[in-house]
C-alpha cells in the first residue's frame, strides 16, 4: 500500500472534508477521491460515510485510524534515516508569515554557520505545527500561540510591532479600514485585540496568512493592511506606503517550541543561536 494513501485518508479524516484535503495537499478533489477509492479497494470495505453535511469513519475506518498515524510516521523516520549522510537533519516548521518576517534569513545562517545540520524545513499552519510538535515529528517549530505540554520547551525569540499602512497619506484609520482593506491573520491574539479595537469595521476586501501576500497585493492594487514595521521600513522610507499615524499599534510574538528530552535539543539550543 502507497503511504500516500494513508496520508489522504488521515487528511480527509482530520479536515471532515475531500475538498479541504484537496487543497490542503495540494490536489485536485477528484484526486482525493479516486485515493479514498483506491484504499478502499485494497481494504475491502468503505472507511468514510460521505452525506452533504459531513464525512465520519465507518467502523473499517475507525480500526484503520489506529495504525495509519504509526505507519505513516515510521515511513518518514525511514526515508530520513536512509537518506542521511554526516550532517544531522533537523525537522523544522513553521507559520507562514514567520518566514516573510525573519526565519528566511535565520535559516540562511544555520545553513551557512552550521556545517553539520541539515534541516528539514515546512511551512504550514499553527494547528499543524503544534500537533507535530506533541507527536515529535518536528524537532524545532515556530508559533504564534505555541502549546502548553509538558513535554516542550518554549521561548519568545521575536517581538515585532505591527502598523496599519496604506498605498494612501494622510488617511485615518477607519479610512484605511474602509477600503480596499486586507486582513491579515497573524493570530488568535491578535485578531481578539483588533476586533476590540475596530468592532465596527467593514469585512476586508481580502484575507491572508502571509503578511508578504498582502503586502504585495496591496502594492499591486491599493489598499491598506496591518503589517510589521521591519516588513515594510524600506517601502515607508521610499515613500511608497504611508504610515496610518493615529492607529494602535499591537505587538506579535513569537516563539520557538522543542522537546527538551529529543534527541537532538543540543542541536536545537545551537540553531537558535543563530537568531
Amino acid at each position: 500500500m502507497e503511504t500516500e494513501l494513508l496520508r489522504t485518508f488521515l487528511e480527509v479524516h482530520r479536515m471532515h472534508s475531500f475538498s479541504q484535503a484537496a487543497e490542503n495537499l495540494s490536489v485536485t478533489p477528484s484526486a482525493v477521491s479516486a485515493r479514498i477509492r483506491q484504499l478502499e479497494g485494497e481494504i475491502g470495505r468503505p472507511v468514510f460515510r460521505r452525506s452533504s453535511q459531513q464525512v465520519t469513519l465507518t467502523p473499517a475506518g475507525e480500526r484503520l485510524l489506529r495504525h495509519a498515524q504509526g505507519i505513516v510516521q515510521a515511513w518518514e523516520r525511514a526515508q530520513r534515516a536512509a537518506g542521511e549522510d554526516e550532517r544531522t537533519q533537523i525537522v523544522v516548521a513553521g507559520v507562514a508569515s514567520f518566514w516573510d518576517i525573519f526565519l528566511q534569513d535565520w535559516l540562511n545562517r544555520v545553513y551557512r554557520e552550521l556545517p553539520g545540520i541539515a534541516p528539514w524545513v515546512e511551512v504550514s499552519t499553527a494547528a499543524r505545527v503544534a500537533e507535530k510538535l506533541i507527536q515529535g515529528d518536528v524537532h524545532l517549530g515556530f508559533l504564534y500561540s505555541p502549546p502548553q505540554h509538558a513535554g516542550l520547551v518554549l521561548r519568545e525569540v521575536e517581538r515585532m510591532e505591527l502598523v496599519l499602512v496604506s498605498t494612501r497619506p494622510g488617511q485615518a484609520p477607519e479610512e484605511a479600514l474602509a477600503r480596499d482593506y486586507v486582513f491579515v491573520n497573524w493570530g488568535t491574539a491578535f485578531s481578539s485585540q483588533h476586533d476590540r479595537q475596530f468592532p465596527h469595521r467593514p469585512p476586508g476586501a481580502a484575507r491572508s496568512n502571509s503578511g508578504r501576500v498582502a503586502l504585495g497585493l496591496i502594492q499591486a492594487c491599493g489598499g491598506g493592511a496591518y503589517l510589521p514595521l521591519a516588513l515594510v521600513r524600506r517601502d515607508l522610507d521610499a515613500g511608497r506606503l504611508y504610515r496610518v499615524e493615529d492607529a494602535p499599534v499591537f505587538e506579535l510574538h513569537a516563539y520557538a517550541a522543542w522537546s527538551a528530552r529529543g534527541e537532538h535539543a543540543e542541536l536545537v539550543e545551537r540553531m537558535l543561536g543563530c537568531l
